[in-house]
């Protein structure tokens, strides 16, 4: 008798179980393709701005790599760029103030991607600039070399 009344009990919960862990029927959340279309539509955006004339204020407004510089960059290198952030001032020696524009003229971008990826120490600099590639991705960081570009205008 126990199990006549337990089989339809355990049965339906099986049912409730099967049917609210069946993740087939739902889309995943999948965050890598949401950053490849945001990253596609500031592309977009930007070669809108470059056909309109506009290309050099869309870069500085910063939309593609102004977010990440945020948040990662300004502790250092500051809001302007000017190597005047908070953590600046306990460093020797002291960040790459980005509105240089010899230094600007005299790296490229390949340059500027390698320290943000790999850190000062991989092209013979400090080594207190870190290397950022295992957290920001590649295109971001192509979009971060353009924010830092964007400086020297």
């Amino acid at each position: 008798m126990r199990n006549a009344i337990l089989a339809p009990v355990t049965l339906a919960v099986s049912c409730l179980l099967a049917t609210a862990c069946d993740w087939n029927s739902h889309d995943d959340y999948n965050p890598k393709k949401d950053y490849q279309l945001f990253l596609h539509k500031q592309e977009e955006a930007k070669l809108a701005a470059e056909k309109s004339g506009g290309a050099d204020k869309a870069v500085a407004a910063g939309t593609p790599g102004k977010q990440t510089f945020e948040t990662y960059c300004v502790a250092c290198h500051g809001v302007d760029g000017k190597a005047d952030g908070a953590a600046a001032a306990a460093m020797n020696p002291k960040p790459r103030n980005f509105t240089d524009k010899a230094w600007q003229a005299k790296v490229n971008d390949d340059h500027i991607a390698k320290v943000i990826k790999e850190g000062g120490a991989a092209v013979g600099l400090s080594a207190s600039m870190a290397p950022w590639g295992a957290v920001v991705q590649d295109p971001e960081i192509k979009n971060l070399v353009q924010y830092v570009r964007s400086f020297s205008k």
